[in-house]
């Protein structure tokens, strides 16, 4: 169990630093649209800009389950239980986003590492919505000056 929660701490390390890489570049790419108060005169610019941060934020958490589901395949334990990589990214992300369907699991002494996984995945998901908020937000305010 230590070894789980010690592999567990070390994915969610990288995933927050992934994380946080990817919002300074999504606040020095987007940020920079609001620093004049900038007003939309049409609706292309702000759809550019949710669609764009939307999808940015998808390939964000796309990749922080590929992490996971890497350490799966390289732990031997749980390599067992999972047929190819696609089956073990298949189980981080239903782990990931909380679902949990219950159709695979993990080993008794690595089951920790599941639940780990789903409170830095709803962390980190929580993390993207509060961007994806602000930026809604900033959009409306600046719609409704106009």
């Amino acid at each position: 169990m230590v070894l789980s929660l010690l592999i567990g701490s070390i994915i969610i390390i990288i995933s927050v630093v992934v994380q946080a890489y990817g919002n300074v570049r999504w606040l020095k790419k987007i940020a920079p649209s609001f620093k004049k108060k900038q007003t939309f005169t049409s609706s292309k610019l702000p759809l550019r800009l949710l669609t764009f941060s939307f999808l940015f934020f998808t390939l964000l958490h796309t990749f922080q389950t590929w992490l996971w589901a890497l350490a799966y395949m390289l732990i031997p334990e749980t390599k067992l239980l999972f047929t190819s990589f696609f089956e073990a990214w298949y189980f981080s992300l239903v782990t990931f986003t909380s679902l949990g369907y219950g159709d695979l699991t993990l080993a008794d002494n690595w089951r920790i590492l599941s639940g780990i996984e789903a409170i830095n995945g709803i962390m980190l998901i929580g993390w993207s919505t509060a961007m994806m908020y602000s930026l809604i937000q900033q959009i409306y305010k600046s719609l409704n000056t106009n």
